[in-house]
């Protein structure tokens, strides 16, 4: 498998530095796409939908790169590598000096549906379509298999899923229902889903939010899923449903976004 890795000359342009209430924060217009971004020890890994990974450093510097050869539709990481998986459900293994592993072949027929993302979460990794089918595996080998939008048909409405996240103990998935209103649901295993309610107050008031969901992101030191949404907002949804906050950072919808410690990057659409 080809490889490519580059250390410069990377047409990366910074669009703001800012800082809010001590926390670093950079945010990115990139082309090609960015497609999703994790944190990756003191700095993140950014995944490019043409099948390119580039690290950074915590102030968003490219450090490192590797061309995987294959398109990209979402990363996660397990320990050193990163798992990144194909539109058609190809998973991959990627180290940071360029060494890819083949994890498995794809798992979806071509053209009836395509991967939107991959999230791990101790020993199980789940890969959700944007048609709602969700894979599970703890091996690679085999997968198990669960149409959300056919189990729950009488009681979500049918959701077009754009991401997925996890920490050690949830999965969240997210998209956006038929009246293009925004949907989370979150589940502990993978197989049983609850929806998470989206409502938030401001100055008083309770609102529910109308933005839609570009991806999503786990922040570990504040314990608490965080939704990158169109018109800029970022949306967070710790623990206690009922504590939901919203936030706009930029005026462009946010594509994606990652936390790691105190910073976090933004890619901007």
């Amino acid at each position: 498998m080809p490889l490519h890795r580059e250390k410069s000359g990377w047409k990366l342009f910074l669009a703001t530095l800012s800082v809010w209430l001590g926390t670093v924060s950079a945010s990115f217009a990139l082309s090609p796409v960015i497609v999703d971004i994790k944190p990756f020890a003191d700095g993140f890994v950014m995944a490019r939908a043409d099948g390119m990974l580039i690290w950074t450093d915590i102030a968003g510097n490219v450090s490192d790169s590797v061309k995987t050869g294959t398109d990209i539709a979402g990363i996660d990481v397990r320990e050193d590598r990163v798992l990144a998986v194909s539109p058609d459900c190809r998973i991959m293994s990627v180290s940071r000096d360029g060494n890819i592993r083949q994890l498995c072949r794809s798992q979806i027929n071509a053209g009836t549906d395509i991967v939107v993302g991959i999230a791990c979460a101790k020993d199980n990794t789940l890969i959700l379509t944007e048609g709602g089918v969700i894979l599970s595996t703890v091996d690679f080998d085999s997968f198990t298999s669960m149409d959300f939008n056919g189990t729950y048909t009488s009681y979500y409405d049918e959701t077009r899923f754009c991401a997925i996240s996890a920490s050690d103990n949830f999965y969240y998935i997210a998209g956006t229902c038929h009246n293009g209103m925004p949907a989370v649901f979150t589940s502990a295993s993978g197989r049983i889903w609850s929806e998470r309610t989206l409502s938030y107050t401001q100055e008083r008031e309770t609102l529910q939010l109308e933005q839609q969901p570009l991806g999503l992101a786990y922040d570990s030191l504040q314990d608490r899923f965080v939704m990158a949404c169109t018109d800029g907002y970022l949306f967070y949804m710790p623990g206690c449903s009922h504590c939901n906050t919203i936030e706009r950072k930029s005026m462009r919808d946010i594509n994606a976004v990652a936390f790691n410690g105190g910073r976090f990057l933004i890619i901007e659409n």
